[in-house]
C-alpha cells in the first residue's frame, strides 16, 4: 500500500507541476529512468509544456518540464516533505565542479518545489552534460546523477514540437519569487539570512589560502580574478581563482556536510577534465602524505597537437570543518600553435608541500 500511495502522491505532484491540477495528459513517453508526459490545458485544449520524471533512492522524485516556448524548469517532490504551499525558497546548485549558482523554488504543493532555470545556454549544457546536479537549500545537501539527460532534453525537445503541432501553443508561464524557507519544510517564522551570506568569508579564507600557497610554492606573475569577471565561466562560483596565460590556480571550501566524499569530488573533477579534452588524455590519483597531512592528490594530462593541459588536484581536510581543494592548470602551447606559452616549472613535491601549509 505505501507503493500506490508514493505513486500517487508523484501523480498529483506531475499536474501541481504544470499549474493547475485540471490539465490533462495528452501524450507519454519512456527514456531510460526518466517517465515523461504532455499536458494540455483542458480549459483551452492548448499546450502547455512537457515534464518528464526520475525516481531516487533518496525517496526523492527530479521534474524536468520544458514550455511551449522552450524555457525550462526542474522541480524536486518527496512524500514526507510538508511545505507551506506558495512559498518560495533559496536554493544554491551546481552541477559537476561548475560554479554555484543561485536559485528561487516556489512550493507548489505540500510535496513539490518547482525552480524556474536561467534561459542561457550554459546551466542547460552543463545539465544534459553532466554527471551530478548538487542542491543546498540552506540546511540540507541533494544530490542527483544526471543519467540520461542529454538524450532526455533533446526528447523534450521533440515532444513540444510535437504537441505544439497537435494541440497549439498555449501561453508561457512567467513566476517571480521571494526567499523563505527550505525544501521540505515550513519556512522559519524568523527566516534566517540566505546562505549565500557565508559565501564571502569562504571567499576570505580561501584566498589567504591561496596567497599562501603561492608564497610557499614560489609562484608569481598571477592576477587575483574576483568571482563574476572570470573570462571561463567554469571558473565562477570558486572562492578564489588567480590566473595568467600559462596558469590557473584555485581554492576552494566545501565545507562539513556539502559533499557526499573525497572519491566523488575527485572522480568528478577527473570526468569533468576529460569531458573537456579533444585530444589525448591520461589521469591518475594517489594519497599522500605531507608534512604529517594527508592529501588526496590527482593529475590530468591533456594533449593535442602542439597544446597539452596539465591539472593537479590536491584535498586537504579543514580544520574548521570540510576540506580544501587546490587546484593549479598549466598550459603549454609550442610554436606550432602561435606564440609559445610555457609556465614556470611547479614540481609535484612543491605543489603538495605548499597545499600542506597553506591553511590550517
Amino acid at each position: 500500500m505505501r507503493l500506490v500511495k508514493y505513486l500517487g502522491i508523484v501523480g498529483l505532484a506531475l499536474f501541481a507541476f504544470v499549474g493547475h491540477a485540471g490539465a490533462a495528459a495528452v501524450d507519454s513517453f519512456r527514456l531510460g529512468g526518466w517517465n515523461g508526459n504532455a499536458f494540455t490545458d483542458d480549459q483551452s485544449g492548448l499546450f502547455t509544456s512537457c515534464v518528464a520524471s526520475a525516481d531516487y533512492k533518496s525517496g526523492i522524485t527530479l521534474y524536468v518540464e520544458v514550455d511551449t516556448n522552450y524555457n525550462w524548469a526542474i522541480g524536486f517532490s518527496a512524500p514526507h516533505w510538508n511545505m507551506d504551499v506558495g512559498s518560495d525558497i533559496p536554493l544554491q546548485y551546481r552541477i559537476d565542479r561548475g560554479g554555484w549558482q543561485q536559485g528561487m523554488a516556489k512550493a507548489e504543493t505540500k510535496n513539490l518545489a518547482r525552480m524556474q532555470m536561467p534561459q542561457g545556454g550554459y546551466i542547460i549544457t552543463r545539465f544534459r552534460r553532466g554527471r551530478t546536479l548538487y542542491v543546498y537549500d540552506g540546511s540540507y545537501n541533494y544530490q542527483f546523477r544526471l543519467t540520461g539527460t542529454s538524450k532526455l532534453m533533446a526528447r523534450m525537445a521533440k515532444c513540444v514540437e510535437r504537441n505544439v503541432a497537435r494541440h497549439g501553443a498555449a501561453p508561457a508561464q512567467n513566476t517571480a519569487t521571494a526567499p523563505s524557507g527550505g525544501l521540505g519544510q515550513n519556512p522559519p517564522s524568523n527566516p534566517s539570512s540566505s546562505t549565500a551570506a557565508a559565501d564571502p568569508q569562504l571567499a576570505v579564507e580561501a584566498t589567504q589560502a591561496l596567497f599562501n600557497l603561492m608564497g610557499s610554492a614560489g609562484i608569481s606573475g598571477l592576477k587575483l580574478l574576483p568571482d563574476g569577471q572570470r573570462e571561463d565561466e567554469d571558473l565562477n562560483g570558486l572562492h578564489a581563482v588567480a590566473a595568467n596565460d600559462a596558469r590557473t590556480l584555485v581554492a576552494h571550501i566545501f565545507g562539513a556536510g556539502s559533499y557526499q566524499s573525497e572519491n566523488e569530488l575527485m572522480s568528478l573533477i577527473i570526468a569533468d577534465s576529460q569531458k573537456s579534452c579533444e585530444g589525448s588524455f591520461s589521469s591518475g590519483s594517489e594519497r599522500v602524505n605531507e608534512g604529517g597531512k594527508e592529501l588526496y592528490t590527482s593529475y590530468a594530462n591533456c594533449e593535442a597537437g602542439d597544446y597539452q593541459l596539465i591539472e593537479r588536484v590536491a584535498i586537504v581536510k579543514r580544520n574548521a570543518g570540510g576540506i580544501f581543494v587546490y587546484g593549479v592548470a598549466d598550459t603549454y602551447v609550442g610554436e606550432g600553435g602561435g606564440a609559445p606559452v610555457s609556465p614556470p616549472e611547479l614540481t609535484d613535491p612543491d605543489f603538495y608541500a605548499a597545499a600542506a601549509a597553506a591553511a590550517n
